[in-house]
């Protein structure tokens, strides 16, 4: 194993040890574990995008299936292996190597292809920065195929006003355990032998973006491996700070030819959504907008401490902004955001709820709902600004320039990989350990136009 030095063995017995556990029939043993596999190896090895780790992610989580499909719940996930001729973890790993070096696709061939699949990666802030530019380099190379997202309704809601791409939905537990996530496989490949059923192999490609689904590329879903094309985001070269959107760009380019221009990121969000910030932008009487959102993904690492997020929104309110607050999702960060709602209105702003048209616009105008549904207000914002998460992506696929702070990474590269990139791409302050919040604000103080 490359990179992986005298200490492969303790990985592997730590490997062994956290899948057994992971696969415990006590259901909280096995959450549990479940999380510090993810998070605190998965997680780790992807983020540091070092191609090193990225093979030692490989050699590990074949070991963790070759454990999980001996598992008696699991039986369809060995079944379904064992149809692939991957009978054991040694074979997983052979495959693995082989679908990471992909040729690139022969353009002569590019009438014939009548199907795209791409897996979603899941998180919704990932779909943006990297399956949407799949999606669109799909529609330039293949402009009569039919392009297919798996994934689900949360990402689909971000294409739903593009014609050219169907969601074929499937679930997926994100926070599940491992059994969950390893079980929900055979469901996918049912689906994608659904999709292209009465199809020849050349009639169809499949388009990894590293998703979560198939365990970034370890699990298959068709297979004649020359039809499936595997982008290993987390250790394509690159010279210098790029970022992964770039990135996917460029390997999309290898791949499948350079275009005439670059493929952003983009969405096409439903019309009522957008519709949404138009009426705000209609009562505003041209008062400049700034789009919040203080969520971190139940990652509390990726917050500043107190009293940052305070005296961040009084420091907006004072420059004559009207904030548009995402309220956010889950009981930590509602208790959070109604606090911070309550300080600025006992401090004299005024507030308001996005549930209704509002007649009027107000000094804090709170919204609580989908993320879509908060992207068009985003979309009609002047600035957005927020914490490393979905919504810095969006506002750059968008078009809106947005400040970034950027905490809790876990390596340099990580900074620079998941900086939002788009159209209008976003001013990042990264926040390293000891920075104090009144240095961040004044960070963000002189970045705002």
């Amino acid at each position: 194993m490359r990179g992986a030095g005298p200490n492969l063995a303790a990985w592997q017995a730590g490997a062994d040890q956290l899948a057994a556990l992971a696969l415990s029939r006590d259901s909280e043993t096995a959450a549990a574990t479940s999380r510090v596999l993810f998070r605190d190896v998965v997680e780790v090895l992807g983020d540091s995008f070092d191609p090193a780790l990225c093979d030692l992610y490989v050699d590990l989580f074949s070991r963790v299936i070759a454990a999980a499909r001996r598992d008696p719940g699991l039986s369809a996930v060995d079944q379904l292996l064992n149809s692939f001729g991957l009978t054991t973890d040694e074979e997983i790993l052979r495959r693995a190597n082989r679908v990471r070096r992909p040729t690139a696709f022969d353009l002569a061939r590019r009438d014939a292809v009548r199907k795209v699949l791409v897996p979603s990666r899941v998180t919704l802030g990932a779909d943006i920065a990297v399956t949407s530019v799949v999606l669109r380099k799909m529609k330039d190379v293949f402009p009569h195929a039919e392009i297919v997202l798996l994934g689900g309704v949360k990402a689909g809601a971000f294409f739903a006003s593009d014609s050219r791409v169907h969601l074929s939905e499937i679930a997926y537990a994100r926070g599940g355990s491992l059994r969950d996530r390893l079980g929900a496989w055979p469901a996918l490949v049912d689906l994608v032998r659904r999709e292209i059923d009465g199809l020849t192999p050349e009639e169809y490609i499949v388009v990894d973006p590293d998703s979560r689904l198939t365990q970034l590329g370890l699990l298959p879903l068709v297979p004649d491996e020359s039809r499936y094309y595997f982008f290993e985001s987390r250790s394509f070269p690159a010279e210098g700070s790029a970022c992964i959107g770039e990135l996917t760009g460029k390997w999309l380019d290898d791949m499948f030819g350079a275009g005439s221009h670059p493929s952003l990121p983009y969405v096409g969000l439903p019309e009522e959504d957008l519709q949404r910030g138009i009426a705000l932008i209609s009562v505003a009487a041209g008062r400049p907008l700034v789009a919040v959102n203080l969520g971190v993904g139940d990652n509390p690492a990726k917050r500043v401490v107190d009293p940052f997020e305070a005296e961040l929104l009084s420091l907006l309110h004072a420059r004559g902004y009207a904030i548009v607050l995402d309220q956010g999702a889950g009981e930590e960060e509602l208790a959070r955001t109604s606090k911070l709602i309550r300080g600025l209105q006992e401090s004299g702003a005024s507030g308001s709820r996005l549930d209704d048209t509002p007649n009027a616009i107000a000094d804090v105008n709170v919204w609580q709902g989908s993320l879509n549904g908060f992207a068009g207000y985003i979309a009609a914002a002047n600035l957005y600004i927020g914490y490393d998460s979905a919504g810095g992506h969006l506002a750059a696929a968008l078009g809106v320039p947005g400040i970034d702070i950027f905490a809790g990474a876990s390596s340099p590269r990580m900074l620079e990989r998941w900086t939002p990139w788009g159209a209008a791409p976003a001013s990042v302050i990264a926040v390293e350990a000891g920075r104090s919040p009144a240095d961040i604000l004044s960070a963000v103080w002189k970045r705002l136009p």
